[in-house]
């Protein structure tokens, strides 16, 4: 076997394990803590695995790297355990932002050789970032000296940590490198669309990442009522079925019929107090931020 060809079967197991369903090795390996179960699950999901770290190969043109992607896939799961309790519904899907977040925060690294070295350091640069975003995205003199004071740092190296804000929030080369059908090399532009502000999408990712971890912190009925109200996934987000028609979005008497609850006014009340929860949340964390920044 080839060196490259042991990377696909890093979690096999000799002999493999009884199979089971993938959520019963995740809820026996929480219920025991043996990690022998969570080994059973990586036998049997590698091969979901390899495909995800395949996927992500092609779309970022990161030839050479599926082995450290895969194990960025495999540290994600790791760390979607860490928060998830069975109630939050099965673990594959919920695992997937965090699965998403590892492989992004790899390639970043990878890309732009950009590391905060401490978490102190890391707070600091939210906190510009936001600070940034404020101000409409001006680097001009007072905004960079608004921020130096806030932060209590220089202003020269306040510059330095927006450029690598911004820059560490870009994935794709300037140039990308490509074979052509001719077996030459070859360079192609692939900044064509200048439309897309680097800094709006950084907040925008953000917004999404904490929006995210807002939802999944409501129990399963919250998630279930407030998703069917406002007609999306609650495991994918999506707004539209397979046919790209959109997701019904559920009376308050339709979910009442369905949670055999007594009127339409409780239903509205559990949905206007998990948007509450989801909102006390991420004022939460982003307080919390703040206040760890202070000295």
């Amino acid at each position: 076997m080839k060196e490259w060809e042991k990377e696909l079967y890093r979690y096999r197991l000799q002999p493999a394990p009884e199979k089971k369903p993938l959520q019963e090795y995740i809820e026996l390996y929480l219920d025991s803590g043996e990690e022998s179960w969570l080994a059973a699950f990586l036998h049997y999901y590698e091969p979901r695995l390899n495909d995800l770290s395949m996927g992500y190969v092609q779309e970022y043109a990161m030839q050479g790297h599926f082995a450290d992607i895969k194990s960025a896939c495999v540290f994600g799961l790791l760390q979607a355990l860490q928060g998830y309790i069975k109630e939050k519904g099965p673990f594959v899907p919920y695992a997937r932002h965090e699965i998403k977040r590892a492989v992004d925060d790899y390639i970043r690294t990878m890309r732009t050789g950009f590391t905060v070295p401490t978490d102190t350091e890391y707070y600091l640069l939210r906190t510009a970032m936001r600070l940034y975003a404020e101000r409409d995205y001006n680097t001009d003199d007072e905004t960079v000296n608004l921020i130096a004071e806030k932060i209590k740092r220089k202003p020269e190296r306040v510059r330095e940590m927006l450029r690598g804000g911004l820059q560490n929030m870009q994935f794709t080369d300037f140039y990308l490198t490509y074979e052509d059908v001719d077996g030459e090399e070859g360079a192609e532009d692939v900044t064509r669309d200048q439309s897309s502000e680097p800094g709006g999408l950084f907040f925008r990712d953000e917004q999404a990442a904490d929006l995210y971890e807002a939802f999944q912190s409501l129990d399963y009925r919250e998630r279930d009522m407030l998703s069917k109200h406002l007609g999306f996934c609650p495991e994918c987000f999506s707004t539209v079925d397979k046919d790209g028609k959109p997701l019904r979005k559920w009376t308050y008497t339709d979910l009442m019929l369905q949670y055999g609850l007594s009127s339409p006014d409780t239903v509205e009340k559990v949905c206007k107090k998990a948007l509450a929860s989801m909102r006390e949340r991420i004022m939460y964390d982003d307080l919390n931020n703040v206040n760890r920044t202070s000295f």
